[in-house]
């Protein structure tokens, strides 16, 4: 009995109250029916983009193309469409780039520019600070009469939105690493997720996304409180139960920074550190940078929060941890240090495991385009958990910056890896990535002219 009204409560948020009144027996078949309708025929779908010339072995495991999956979001839209990204550079012309490879990060802008004619609402927030480009995507899109609004997130916090996400129709959500770049489709590896019809978890993501819109005011001011409609019912401690193809999950929604969370909100650095401290058995997690300091504040900080809970998982609980970190050109070596700080700890004669790899796109003949050839990922998944994030892992991306992050466990019948979970998904491409040509330990580095951890 508990159960069916706990699904009902956290899949209906927004109506709860109503539901009680109207249906206060618990498996009354009428809330039943409701609780289904509102993620009927879900679907989540792990997302990534690989790199051109990045070539795997024959029988490795992808996700689907991140292009694809923006693709056919916007051609199922047919009331709203709601994006938060850092920047916008769909197009080569935005970077002073003339590279082919831009050709899909052109399609996808001429489709959100269509949008509007087809009756379609679209809404955009981005930063502000933001990465100092020449685009002029947002001033496209606004003549083809999409909303704009930038958040100025220096002045409001001292950070910046580095949040990416999409909501379509209140109804399906991307949410990764990707920005709205046309690099992120074709020069960048990335990772997201899509879930498709759970109006819940959309609605959810919502209430993020119209925190942004209401601080894209001039002079706008940070709430403390937060108005109630901003509060969550679903968060760590009531995650949203949901079913789909025999798997079971429970997910819900992070947020950052502190002062943009409602109480209700499970801040994301909680929960990258509930996912770690409630691993058994193995921790791998994927990311760009790796600083257990802060970054964009001066003096800097040291900063130990995940850093110490990996060793104590590791030291305490005797769990396997491995870590790949992106190194590119642009890279910055202030990184190794720490790095190889977790590396020593590794001591398998003690029961103690700590692995950490360098990731290396390879750049090849595309070394003109800037900031590109690089493993942008930022997601985590343990024996019970899959994390999928869009912050970096140092202090100022907990503290200062906007972000998002979505934590879903799962159980199938073959549990613990059934090839539909999302999990099990997420440790098929992390072992790819791990064992493959472009993984390379510290050990092994010696002087790599695409990476900038390598000795001179």
């Amino acid at each position: 009995m508990l159960l069916c009204t706990v699904n009902v409560i956290l899949l209906m948020p927004f109506f709860s109250r109503e539901l009680d009144a109207l249906f206060p027996v618990c498996n009354h078949p009428q809330r039943l029916v409701i609780k289904r309708s509102c993620c009927e025929f879900l679907r989540i779908i792990l997302v990534e983009s690989i790199p051109l010339y990045m070539k795997y072995d024959d029988n490795a495991t992808f996700g689907t193309p991140v292009d694809k999956a923006w693709r056919d979001l916007l051609s199922m839209a047919t009331n709203q469409v709601d994006v938060a990204s850092f920047y916008w550079t769909l197009t080569g012309d935005d970077i002073n780039m003339n590279s082919s490879t831009d050709l899909p990060g052109k399609d996808i802008l001429e489709q959100l520019g269509a949008l509007p004619s087809r009756n379609v609402s679209v809404r955009v927030v981005t930063s502000i600070p933001s990465m100092l480009t020449n685009s002029t995507d947002l001033q496209v899109l606004r003549q083809k009469g999409v909303q704009v609004r930038k958040v100025h997130f220096g002045r409001l916090t001292g950070g910046v939105l580095h949040s990416k996400f999409w909501i379509v129709d209140r109804r399906h959500i991307f949410l990764g690493s990707a920005n709205m770049d046309w690099r992120a489709l074709t020069q960048v590896k990335e990772l997201g997720v899509v879930i498709y019809n759970c109006s819940s978890l959309a609605e959810d993501l919502q209430k993020i996304f119209e925190s942004y819109w209401v601080m894209g005011h001039f002079n706008s001011s940070i709430p403390d409180p937060w108005p109630s409609k901003y509060d969550t019912a679903i968060n760590k401690e009531h995650p949203l139960l949901l079913k789909a193809d025999n798997v079971s999950s429970k997910i819900y929604i992070t947020g950052s920074p502190p002062s943009f969370c409602p109480t209700s909100r499970t801040q994301d650095l909680n929960a990258i550190l509930s996912v770690i401290s409630g691993a058994q058995h193995f921790i791998d997690v994927a990311v760009m940078e790796y600083f257990p300091t802060t970054r964009f504040i001066h003096p800097q900080r040291y900063w130990p929060a995940i850093d110490d809970a990996l060793k104590r998982a590791a030291f305490e609980r005797n769990v396997k941890v491995r870590l790949l970190v992106s190194c590119g050109r642009d890279s910055d070596p202030a990184m190794l240090p720490f790095l190889q700080s977790l590396a020593s700890l590794n001591y398998p004669a003690h029961n103690i495991s700590i692995q950490v790899k360098l990731s290396i796109v390879p750049v090849g003949n595309q070394s003109e385009i800037p900031y590109s050839r690089v493993n942008h990922n930022k997601y985590m998944v343990t024996d019970r958990v899959a994390y999928i994030g869009t912050s970096n892992w140092s202090a100022d991306y907990f503290n200062t910056t906007a972000g998002v992050g979505l934590v879903v466990s799962q159980h199938t019948p073959n549990w613990p890896w059934g090839t539909q979970a999302l999990q099990g998904q997420l440790r098929a491409v992390f072992d790819r990535d791990w064992h493959s040509q472009f993984t390379v330990c510290f050990a092994d580095l010696g002087h790599h002219p695409d990476c900038a951890l390598s000795k001179g």
